[in-house]
């Protein structure tokens, strides 16, 4: 109804227009169109289902700019949580580099393969490997050296085992007294001990111990000593021919529980 009546006032005011004057003005196709427009426009303004198409385009417009805002703002804000966590990464990285340059141990210059420094958190003078490893009654201490070319040993059978160096080196036979101090038997075993040790020569060059068979080989050593008597036991290296002529002075280091404790051989 409220449509109708619009619609009855404007035809009303454009008759009244028409009309009202006692000379009828001819109005041109340009000035028609332009008034019959305007009433349309009129009715479709009070038109609550009505919306202007350029109005509309404009919000739509609007709203595409904004979702698009929104979108390139998320990006960036994942784009730097992504740099911020390569950052850390990197950060991280670096410092467990830098962390694991610190404490990576310094290799000692060897005689041959498989020579290098046991790490060792402290530092001792403990000469008596007895007392090193932890054993109660027994005492192991340093005797001499020797240099060969051939060591002759012998078996539980008494037949002799000789050991030969390779060319172009010679034997280090390091020589020990294991001595029994109690008044009973001691049972002596090193073989689980985990005993580590190494000959330094000048200070510079440093050396494993062969693997032998010996029976009386040090690193594993089982046997039993008698009340008051003692045994021998040796700890075989090998060093160049070149370094026995120049030798002057010689360190064994005897590592155990990650304590390290240096015996003088040769000073």
């Amino acid at each position: 109804m409220k449509k109708k009546g619009l619609a009855l006032c404007v035809i009303s005011l454009c008759v009244a227009l028409l009309c009202g004057c006692s000379q009828v003005v001819d109005l041109t196709d340009e000035e028609t169109q332009l008034i019959a427009e305007y009433a349309a426009d009129v009715l479709l303004k009070h038109d609550l289902n009505y919306k202007d198409r350029i109005e509309a385009g404009n919000e739509k417009a609007q709203e595409m700019a904004t979702e698009e805002m929104q979108e390139n703002t998320g990006d960036e804000t994942q784009e730097q949580i992504t740099e911020e966590a390569d950052t850390e990464e990197t950060t991280m990285e670096q410092s467990t580099t830098e962390s694991g340059d610190e404490q990576a141990p310094q290799a000692t210059e060897g005689e041959d393969e498989g020579t290098g420094t046991a790490e060792a958190t402290d530092i001792g003078t403990e000469s008596n490997i007895g007392v090193i490893a932890g054993l109660v009654g027994v005492d192991i201490t340093y005797r001499d050296y020797t240099i060969t070319d051939k060591y002759p040993a012998t078996d539980e059978q008494g037949e002799f085992i000789f050991l030969e160096a390779s060319e172009g080196y010679q034997l280090l036979v390091v020589r020990f007294d294991v001595v029994n101090t109690t008044d009973g038997v001691v049972s002596v075993s090193l073989l689980d001990k985990e005993l580590d040790y190494r000959v330094v020569c000048n200070g510079t060059k440093a050396a494993k111990p062969m693997l032998t068979i010996l029976m009386d080989d040090l690193g594993t050593l089982e046997t039993n000593v008698e009340s008051g008597t003692a045994q021998e036991a040796v700890l075989v290296f090998q060093i160049s021919d070149n370094m026995q002529q120049e030798l002057q002075t010689m360190d064994l280091y005897v590592t155990y529980n990650n304590t390290e404790n240096v015996i003088k051989i040769l000073q």
